[in-house]
C-alpha cells in the first residue's frame, strides 16, 4: 500500500509505450525507471539497439498523491494492483534489476510465467506484432509455434522467442 513516503511499483504500458509513458511519469515522480537491455540478433550476429528488459513494464518512485497522475499517463495501461492497490516493489528488487542491466556478462531472460503448450501469448515484434494466440508448442531451435486464430480459420505461426510474450 502506498503511504506519503515514496516506493516503487510497477507501471504497465501500451505495447512500444514504454519510453513515452516513463518521460511523462518523470514529470512528476521521485524516479522513473526503465530497465533496458542490448538484443543480440541471431540472424545478423550483432547486437541491437536497447530494447526494455520487461516489455510493457517500467517501474515508478511514488507516493499515494502521484498515483492518480501516473495511472493517466500517457502511454500507461494501469499501475499493477491486488485488491485495487497497488504492488509495492521492494528495493532489494529493483537494485537486482539493476544489476543485471549494469553486467558486462552474458544474461539470459525467462518469463517466470511459461510460455507452454496451452498458455496465451502476444507477438511483440515482427509482422506479427500484437496478435494474441495460444502456444502450441515450443520447437528445439528455441521459436514458439502460436496458434492465432482468425474469422474460424486457425493459423499456426513460429515465431522468435524474443518476439512473444505470455499474455
Amino acid at each position: 500500500m502506498l503511504t506519503e513516503e515514496y516506493k516503487w511499483v510497477a507501471v504497465m504500458t501500451h505495447a512500444n509505450a514504454e519510453q513515452l509513458a516513463a518521460d511523462t511519469i518523470a514529470q512528476f515522480a521521485d524516479e522513473v525507471y526503465l530497465p533496458m537491455m542490448h538484443v543480440r540478433d541471431k540472424r545478423r550476429r550483432n547486437m541491437m539497439p536497447e530494447k526494455p528488459m520487461f516489455p510493457s513494464y517500467l517501474f515508478a518512485h511514488i507516493n499515494k498523491y502521484q498515483i492518480f497522475d501516473t495511472r493517466t499517463a500517457r502511454g500507461v495501461i494501469g499501475i499493477v494492483s491486488a485488491n485495487h492497490s497497488a504492488i509495492v516493489v521492494p528495493q532489494r528488487d529493483i537494485d537486482m534489476v539493476r544489476a543485471f542491466e549494469a553486467t558486462e556478462r552474458k544474461v539470459f531472460i525467462h518469463d517466470t510465467a511459461k510460455l507452454v503448450k496451452g498458455n496465451e501469448a502476444t507477438i511483440t515484434d515482427g509482422e506479427f506484432a500484437g496478435m494474441h494466440g495460444r502456444v502450441v508448442r515450443g520447437c528445439k531451435d528455441g521459436n514458439f509455434a502460436v496458434n492465432i486464430e482468425v474469422m474460424n480459420v486457425s493459423f499456426v505461426v513460429h515465431v522468435r522467442r524474443d518476439e512473444l510474450r505470455p499474455a
